[in-house]
């Protein structure tokens, strides 16, 4: 799990946007009108030989003419021009990038690249990345979201897309709003270790399909879960859905034991999770281990109890 490169990219004071655009129906118009709107802070510097200025944002009309080496670039070119254009951000000295669009022919070529400037990636095949607290808004969605403690990390776009029609709807507020795509270089444990850490963050939420190493994954949720709830709602349950999303069948048994293993809670649909963020949302932090709990009842007190302990057991505290 490294942290090399991710507080340039989730907490960037500067923001290239290659492929900048003024015509609606662009990703790099999208991109800039997101950024603009979101209130971001730091220079954002659209790069584009096209136009002069987008959104009344002075142009360059490459990245080697940038003023200064950004921290953040988003790719929002054709992706044919993806390896090319991140050998240029490489060589200004680019710490990290969100590569929107890419071909998995591509893939090797570009993580070789990156790792040769030691530059972070995120995707390809990325939605982008949402951080209301810094009013960073790198991202298709033209959701705005609030600001809040609960952090979302997802390998899912569509999924992404619910979540912040629902949070939109409910006034919920996020601290991240993360889509991997195709996690190329950063991954769920990176960011895992990243947001343990964060104090504007108090809880995590994870859509899953798979994982590139569950090692590592287990050991960053453990180590996280100890100071903040993390909950996952993993899919490919049924056979169907392993065939659809191309995973090993027969493992979600496994997957089970993995995230109790870990301390994490998992979740079964899309309701459950919405329910559980309600509750976490207006959850105050535990001061300390002494735990009361009220019933109207011995059953119900006795069933908390139970969950306790065993919860306790699994945290290897007798």
């Amino acid at each position: 799990m490294s942290q090399r490169g991710l507080e340039a990219l989730l907490r960037p004071k500067s923001i290239a946007v290659i492929g900048a655009s003024m015509k609606p129906q662009r990703a790099g118009f999208l991109m800039m009108k997101n950024l603009l709107a979101g209130g971001f802070a730091g220079p954002v510097l659209p790069v584009t030989p096209a136009w002069k200025a987008v959104l009344g944002v002075l142009a360059w009309p490459t990245v080697e003419s940038l003023p200064f080496s950004p921290d953040l670039a988003v790719l929002c070119t054709h992706a044919r021009r993806n390896l090319e254009l991140l050998e240029s951000l490489g060589e200004k000295g680019c710490k990290t990038c969100i590569i929107l669009s890419s071909t998995p022919d591509q893939f090797g070529a570009l993580k070789q690249c990156a790792a040769r400037f030691q530059m972070r990636l995120l995707g390809p095949n990325s939605l982008g990345l949402l951080a209301p607290w810094q009013g960073l808004n790198a991202s298709f969605s033209p959701v705005p979201i609030r600001k809040g403690k609960l952090a979302f990390i997802s390998q899912s776009a569509a999924v992404s897309n619910t979540i912040l029609d629902w949070a939109q709807q409910r006034e919920m507020g996020f601290s991240y709003f993360i889509a991997l795509g195709d996690s190329l270089d950063i991954d769920v444990d990176d960011l895992l270790d990243y947001l343990a850490r964060d104090s504007k963050t108090s809880a995590i939420l994870l859509y899953l399909e798979q994982l590139s190493d569950a090692r590592r994954f287990v050991s960053a949720a453990r180590s996280a879960s100890r100071n903040k709830p993390i909950l996952v709602i993993k899919s490919g349950r049924s056979p169907a859905a392993q065939r659809l999303l191309h995973v090993n069948s027969g493992m979600d048994p496994a997957w089970d034991a993995a995230i109790q293993r870990a301390g994490l809670l998992r979740v079964q649909d899309t309701h459950e999770l919405f329910s559980a963020v309600e509750t976490l949302s207006h959850m105050r932090p535990l001061r300390g281990e002494r735990l009361m709990i009220i019933s109207n009842g011995a059953a119900p007190a006795a069933l908390a109890l139970d969950e306790h302990w065993g919860a306790s057991r699994q945290a290897g505290k007798h």
